[in-house]
């Protein structure tokens, strides 16, 4: 077959088949088209956000029920602006009754002192962030953290450093179905009202008082003996601490305590714990206590160290040496 034969078919076949030859050829470069430019296009990333207020940072699987969301949204909202305009008065009204006084001693001006550091003017925003919720008792309280910061927009961050400040707020139905808040990190008050005792020394754990970070216990110390009785003085390790499920912990407080003879005295602890941390508090141990024949403290009428070995005589010629035990698990 010569080539004219070839090409003149070709024309033939393309004549009678040019309708579904163009069609081909166009979705050819439809699909090229299409190709080209998903290769070469920019693709602009949206932005998104995975913040969810009501939703707890220690358990995501915990979020505050959504009859109480709006409520605290606006709560809160009050709460700060109160702040922010300086009408502490209206701003403490807003916390629980046992909020304002184990927190601020039902006195309004502790609460101005706290809060000021976080509110210090109206150029302040602020955000929510549900952090954790715990039992208390029968009640559910729903803690959220509060973050102030300056309003850049306003004031601008001219020779300023990025700053900001905290605080836990937290929510509860009272009995009444009522919405409690309670600010200033307090969490909640437990009246323990336990006791430990012997012939010679009677413990009371009157209360306890449970911030986020901390738990403060007040004890009352009676002597029933005619002698000097030492607590805690410094002079042996953890002379005081807080026992609790997986381990111990030592007391804030460096005050020595000594107890004259009858003396009746009550006194503060405070030991870090996180009131979600998920261990519980059982005891408090006060691991070496001492009925002294003869105490000559620590250190001597002008502040100096009393030596080493006039301390240990004294301890090893004591009356007594024992530990007291007194539980405060809820």
């Amino acid at each position: 077959m010569q080539f004219t034969d070839i090409r003149l078919k070709m024309i033939r076949l393309v004549k009678k088949y040019k309708k579904i030859l163009f069609i081909i050829v166009l979705v050819w470069g439809i699909i090229f088209f299409v190709n080209y430019y998903i290769g070469h296009r920019k693709v602009v990333p949206k932005a998104t956000t995975t913040y969810e207020p009501h939703t707890s940072i220690m358990s995501s699987s915990s979020s505050t029920p959504s009859s109480m969301t709006s409520e605290i949204e606006q709560k809160i909202h009050n709460y700060v602006e109160y702040c922010k305009v300086g009408d502490f008065d209206e701003a403490y009204k807003m916390l629980s009754e046992e909020c304002r006084e184990y927190a601020f001693k039902n006195n309004v001006n502790e609460f101005v002192a706290y809060i000021y550091d976080k509110i210090p003017s109206e150029s302040i925003q602020y955000s929510i962030q549900s952090y954790s919720n715990i039992k208390v008792g029968n009640k559910k309280v729903y803690i959220y953290e509060v973050k102030y910061t300056p309003d850049y927009l306003a004031t601008g961050l001219t020779n300023e450093t990025y700053s900001y400040a905290t605080e836990k707020i937290s929510f509860y139905r009272d009995d009444d179905k009522n919405l409690q808040m309670i600010a200033g990190n307090y969490i909640y008050h437990n009246d323990i009202k336990s006791i430990s005792e012997n012939e010679y020394l009677k413990i009371d754990v009157v209360d306890k008082v449970v911030n986020y970070s901390i738990e403060k216990y007040t004890v009352k110390f009676t002597n029933r003996s005619n002698n000097i009785i030492v607590i805690a003085d410094g002079a042996e390790e953890n002379e005081v601490v807080l026992s609790l499920n997986n381990e111990t912990r030592k007391r804030a407080e460096t005050e020595t305590i000594v107890l004259e003879p009858n003396q009746v005295a009550e006194y503060e602890f405070t030991f870090s714990k996180f009131v979600d941390d998920g261990d519980i508090a059982n005891d408090l141990l006060f691991s070496s206590i001492r009925v002294m024949e003869q105490y000559s403290g620590m250190k001597d009428k002008q502040g100096n160290d009393i030596d080493h070995e006039t301390i240990q005589s004294e301890i090893d010629n004591a009356i007594a040496k024992f530990s007291m035990q007194v539980a405060v698990k809820e």
